[in-house]
């Protein structure tokens, strides 16, 4: 949003470019009405002067018409803004703060029909091709830059936000109702049912099953689950001697890890077939059991209204929010370089893959017809409905100091038109004579 101060300079240097186009469509005021008065000047002495040269004739009949063309022009253009010598009783004068309102809802449809039709702006979406000028844009290195550096602001705003004491009360108080009115078991029962098309959950497993056995078969970690067995069952484990202990500890882990690594090497291994049967089962459970489904429901109740669990996510998410605040205040900020990154290489893989920017490009031109539909009459409305809100006077200032300058040169035509008619009028009619 605006701020006071920039909106003050916004309407100082409005006031300053209107003061500008006032003292340029008077100086144009003055050229036409100097104009008229030098051509009454010459038909006045051609009056005077006509016996004296063969000459004052031809130029008394251009100066004649002149004024007559001057006036007329004068006239119409001055028609246009007010009532001409003040005299309000002729017709057809004071044209546009009369018809203001026609003119506004006459403007507003012109500038929705011509200038937002769905062909028109369709065509020039076309010929920009967005997708490319984004990938374009995107590729080079400062606007990513410039995309991480927003991204980071934005970021380190929306944290001070809600780090307040009242919003941070908002959301604890919030998110706990919300997800109390969450239908928990359904919800979940729509995410294995994702995650189980097509057997992604499968791909799923897989990774996890790698991750695990390469985890349980490293040394140091197979050494702190026998420093873990021998703290918290000591009776069993230092019973035995360390080697004994060690070796049995190694073995069981061994095992483990050898079925693992069997089960994600062997696609039809039968653990596999368990794994999607009891997945199969529980969506059914969560779905139809409503024993079940009540026993979740009170689960969820506890943890919505669990005090010691809610101080524990604001004391995480107070130590989440402190290290996103010392990275986004860092010089070196990982998450800026991340986000510029992702957006560089965005616009890399972009600028290579034209089906992508095919597809995108589709996507604008198809949603763009029904956008346009939406947005077209509130345009024509938002135009025709501030226009109505301008007073007379404020529409005649607005339209005079805009095509008022322009308007002046239908004088000075007028008057060189209008002379030059005359003259050959004057012309014809001594060599009919």
């Amino acid at each position: 949003m605006p701020t006071p101060y920039v909106d003050s300079v916004y309407v100082r240097l409005a006031r300053a470019e209107d003061a500008v186009k006032r003292i340029r469509l008077r100086r144009m005021q003055w050229v036409a009405t100097g104009l008229l008065l030098f051509v009454t000047g010459l038909y006045i002495a051609s009056v005077f002067f006509k016996n004296t040269s063969v000459a004052w004739p031809y130029i008394g009949a251009f100066a004649e018409a002149a004024m007559v063309g001057a006036l007329a022009d004068w006239f119409a253009v001055s028609a246009l803004f007010r009532h001409p010598l003040g005299l309000s009783f002729i017709p057809h004068t004071a044209i546009i703060p009369k018809n203001k309102d026609r003119i506004a809802d006459n403007l507003g449809d012109f500038v929705q029909g011509e200038f937002f039709s769905t062909e028109r702006v369709t065509s020039v979406i076309h010929d920009f091709n967005p997708a490319q000028k984004l990938a374009g844009w995107l590729s080079d290195d400062r606007h990513a830059d410039m995309i991480g550096t927003i991204v980071v602001k934005v970021l380190a705003y929306g944290l001070n936000a809600l780090d307040e004491t009242e919003v941070r009360a908002f959301l604890r108080k919030n998110v706990a109702l919300k997800f109390n009115e969450l239908d928990l078991s359904t919800f979940v029962s729509q995410i294995l049912s994702a995650l189980t098309h097509e057997g992604r959950h499968q791909a799923m497993l897989d990774q996890m099953l790698k991750g695990a056995s390469n985890y349980i078969n490293e040394p140091e970690i197979k050494r702190r689950i026998i420093d873990f067995a021998a703290d918290k069952i000591p009776l069993y484990v230092k019973s035995w001697k360390d080697s004994t202990a060690t070796f049995f500890i190694e073995k069981i882990l061994g095992y483990v890890g050898d079925t693992l690594a069997e089960v994600d090497q062997d696609p039809n291994h039968p653990l596999r077939a368990e794994f999607d049967r009891a997945i199969a089962e529980l969506i059914v459970k969560l779905r139809s059991d409503l024993l079940f489904r009540l026993k979740i429901k009170e689960y969820q109740e506890q943890l919505a209204s669990n005090e010691v669990l809610a101080d524990f996510v604001e004391s995480l998410w107070r130590d989440v929010s402190a290290w996103i605040q010392n990275d986004l205040s860092s010089k070196r900020s990982l998450i800026h370089a991340k986000i510029s990154e992702i957006a560089g290489r965005l616009g890399t893989t972009l600028s290579s893959d034209k089906p992508m920017q095919t597809w995108i490009n589709d996507q604008i031109l198809n949603y763009i017809p029904d956008l346009l539909d939406r947005l077209r009459p509130k345009i024509g409305a938002f135009i025709s409905g501030k226009m109505k809100e301008w007073k007379e006077h404020e529409v005649v200032n607005k339209l005079e100091l805009n095509i008022g300058r322009d308007l002046q040169f239908i004088r000075l035509n007028g008057t060189f038109v209008g002379g030059l008619v005359g003259l050959i009028i004057h012309v014809a009619t001594t060599m009919v004579r």
